[in-house]
């Protein structure tokens, strides 16, 4: 079942990715070198937990940027028959940003990304940890509000952890 929702998942992308290139007449309110931070939650659908974001994103010319992001995700410990495990994920990404559409204040966007996902859990001295490379893709909606825009991005990791996860946040532009 988790399959055929990812399959599911990509076809939705694809296939926003297509009204909106055919729909694109790009504003030019963007500029090279224009710099963005941003903050945020995000939920992950794998793990079942919320994480908090933070990154930043550099525009190559009007349509495309690069940009990373750190998430760490809020799991908590656990006690399980008197033991406490102690449980750390976290993930750092580097993204791609193609801006399908730019027009009143909207702007719609894919997403390419290549993470480093950690895990660790620790139990009384011993511990495991995990890192695995991911690559991800996804989609983000942006509505400007002069300097700041609040976005969304679904996004799906095909390697590493597999995580489909969902952002939220704002972006402040420098």
């Amino acid at each position: 079942m988790r399959k055929m929702q990812r399959i599911t998942m990509i076809f939705a992308m694809l296939a926003i990715f297509t009204i909106s290139s055919l729909q694109a007449r790009a504003e030019t309110e963007f500029a090279e070198g224009q710099i963005a931070i941003n903050a945020g939650i995000t939920y992950g659908f794998d793990i079942e937990e919320p994480g908090i974001r933070l990154g930043a994103t550099y525009f190559l010319n009007e349509n495309m940027r690069v940009g990373g992001d750190l998430t760490y995700w809020l799991i908590g410990d656990e006690t399980f028959i008197g033991t406490t495990f102690s449980f750390t994920y976290l993930e750092i990404n580097g993204n791609f940003n193609y801006l399908f559409y730019n027009q009143d204040d909207l702007v719609l966007y894919g997403i390419g990304a290549l993470g480093i996902h950690y895990a660790s859990v620790s139990v009384g001295g011993d511990s495991e940890s995990d890192t695995e490379l991911g690559l991800g893709l996804g989609a983000g909606v942006e509505y400007n509000i002069g300097p700041l825009s609040i976005f969304a991005e679904p996004k799906l990791f095909l390697s590493g952890f597999d995580q489909a996860k969902f952002n939220l946040g704002v972006r402040f532009y420098l």
